[in-house]
């Protein structure tokens, strides 16, 4: 059965300023993640030039999905990342190690897969 699961996103500007949004999504496959700052829609805009440095999830154990795919201005980066990538209890997360560079006004989806 599907649980929901939430997490936070963390954005580093090249000015320094950190982006930092917390999303949900239900952990069913090809659900995309929903951000708080856009009243629950799937797109989180970002704000300026900088590096995706952090992905957190509140669980510690996989649910039905076990791998997230990252999508830039509605385009499949190739980029993907298993769900145990992302745990609190890992010092060295996903993109704490892989940091995605990103641009002021592009948009960022993320999306459970298989």
């Amino acid at each position: 059965m599907a649980t929901a699961f939430y997490g936070t996103i963390v954005l580093k500007g090249n000015s320094g300023r950190q982006q930092v949004d917390r999303f949900s999504n239900t952990d069913v496959t090809l659900g995309y993640c929903l951000f708080d700052s856009q009243g629950g829609t799937g797109l989180l805009p970002v704000r300026e030039n900088g590096m995706i440095t952090d992905l957190i999830t509140n669980i510690t154990a996989a649910g039905d999905t076990k791998t997230f795919k990252l999508i830039i201005d509605g385009v499949d980066t190739g980029i993907r990342w298993v769900q145990s990538a992302s745990f609190p209890t890992i010092n060295n997360r996903f993109f704490v190690s892989n940091p995605v560079a990103v641009r002021a006004g592009q948009t960022i989806q993320i999306q459970a897969i298989a």
